[in-house]
């Protein structure tokens, strides 16, 4: 972190009053690099932006990624040594390159935290990675959301060919889910849509296993270091696993996967296994 009193001019304009900050960061949300910059000039400091956090990897609430995809201000909370820091990311260009600034501020005599149910007796620092955990789960079904998939599938891709060798996305739709909607309601459809949740838990466990619900009844799993055999035989479980779920409708769903490789953008890697995923479901619909 850069002490607050030594920011360049050309950066002192993303910022609405730079007194209220301590220290304030650059980073490129690409590479998770820290950067300074003075006289026009950009400067690797050969850091990433999650060391000083101690964390080993990027933070999977990650406020810099956030800001920039959103094209808006994030806020977070982190903890470091006893001491509560409020982080406020932006998104900036600097010559041409997009990147984010953080506005660091250290809030540790300034934050009043009261909970009742624990007689103000907290721990400030499980209360924070409480609150940053929330922002990636779905709440219907405890798996993780897409604002994580869009975090975690960035920091596979950064890994792939150095720490990670392969890497495969598969995306899930449940069948029919409007039909059940309309016959049952939505409060079995969504029971519908925790059944699948709750199987992809079951069958899709594994360190080397992340999986997402994207929103409605879509699904993201990304397998880490898997051969496509592996893949296709953790998929044909699942959906045997489901077709013999006791319910008092049909339950099922279509898969497709992809493998991502270096030239591949994620917007690629996702409409490949999308297609896949409806070449499936009109393979179904063709049989019945």
């Amino acid at each position: 972190m850069f002490n607050i009193n030594e920011i360049d001019e050309d950066l002192k304009k993303y910022a609405d009053n730079l007194k209220i900050f301590d220290f304030y960061r650059l980073i490129d949300i690409n590479k998770f690099k820290v950067y300074d910059y003075h006289d026009k000039e950009l400067i690797d400091t050969e850091t990433n932006c999650y060391d000083i956090w101690k964390k080993g990897t990027p933070c999977k609430n990650c406020s810099s990624r956030n800001a920039c995809k959103n094209n808006s201000e994030i806020i977070k909370l982190e903890y470091l040594n006893g001491k509560i820091y409020l982080i406020n990311s932006e998104p900036i260009t600097i010559n041409g390159k997009v990147m984010v600034i953080e506005f660091i501020k250290d809030i540790t005599n300034n934050l009043l935290v009261s909970d009742k149910t624990q007689n103000n007796n907290l721990d400030i620092s499980d209360l924070i990675e409480q609150m940053n955990e929330l922002v990636l789960y779905d709440s219907l079904t405890g798996l993780f959301n897409r604002r994580s998939f869009d975090q975690e599938i960035n920091r596979y891709i950064i890994k792939y060919d150095k720490e990670i060798k392969s890497l495969f996305l598969a995306v899930f739709d449940i069948d029919c889910l409007k039909d059940i909607n309309d016959t049952y309601g939505h409060v079995i459809g969504d029971n519908a849509i925790k059944y699948i949740s709750d199987a992809i838990k079951e069958v899709l466990s594994s360190e080397k296993i992340k999986s997402f619900r994207i929103g409605g009844d879509e699904f993201y799993t990304i397998f880490i270091d898997f051969k496509d055999i592996e893949v296709n035989d953790y998929l044909e479980k699942l959906n045997n696993y489901i077709e013999n779920i006791d319910t008092e409708f049909k339950l099922s769903v279509s898969v497709g996967y992809s493998e991502y490789n270096s030239e591949m953008s994620i917007n690629k890697l996702i409409e490949i296994a999308d297609k896949n995923m409806y070449k499936m479901k009109n393979i179904k619909k063709s049989l019945k």
